[in-house]
């Protein structure tokens, strides 16, 4: 039987209890295809986004974007805004994203969420056709510490989780690695 990444109840309870994990909502949307063969070229990122990968850590001015984000803009350290912009083969433009950390994560979008999304972007991107046709949230789990979580609560059973937002990223690398 497989379970999403973050259903902590359902199966082995008392493992996730004691892991660690916490589950991370987040919030995407998309545009309408864009008109006549337009184009974005590659995924846009704006400076937020910096703050959500572990690989700009060495960056010494990170410290500084991240101070500077919570004092100027403190509604997208609120709800964990970063954005980012990539373009899908029909032409549509995927949108996100925003983390909201927690077990006990609301059912519903946050519409000031996605305002904050569309607002950032407009800072640095524009569309020409900028209409959102589609939106929806995510929830999947996160360690706080480690890049992914093993567990085997019985001989035949391994569980594995809390990639965080790069399950379809590391999903395959990882799962040969575990494997073999």
């Amino acid at each position: 039987m497989r379970r999403t990444g973050d259903d902590f109840v359902s199966l082995y309870p008392d493992v996730f209890q004691s892991s660690g994990l916490i589950r991370c909502k987040l919030q995407m949307m998309r545009t309408a295809p864009q008109p006549n063969g337009w184009r974005i070229g590659p995924a846009l990122a704006g400076g937020l986004t910096l703050r959500f990968y572990a690989s700009f850590r060495a960056c010494e001015s990170l410290v500084h974007l991240q101070e500077r984000v919570q004092q100027t803009l403190p509604e997208y350290e609120t709800w964990g805004i970063h954005v980012m912009a990539s373009q899908m083969p029909d032409g549509s433009i995927t949108i996100g994203d925003s983390h909201e950390y927690g077990n006990a994560i609301d059912i519903f979008n946050r519409e000031v969420i996605d305002r904050l999304i569309l607002d950032y972007l407009a800072s640095f991107s524009k569309f020409p056709n900028p209409s959102i046709t589609e939106r929806w949230h995510g929830v999947y789990a996160k360690h706080p510490t480690q890049p992914h979580c093993v567990f085997e609560p019985a001989p035949t059973i391994r569980i594995v989780t809390g990639v965080g937002g790069a399950g379809m990223t590391l999903s395959m690398g990882l799962a040969e690695t575990l494997c073999n």
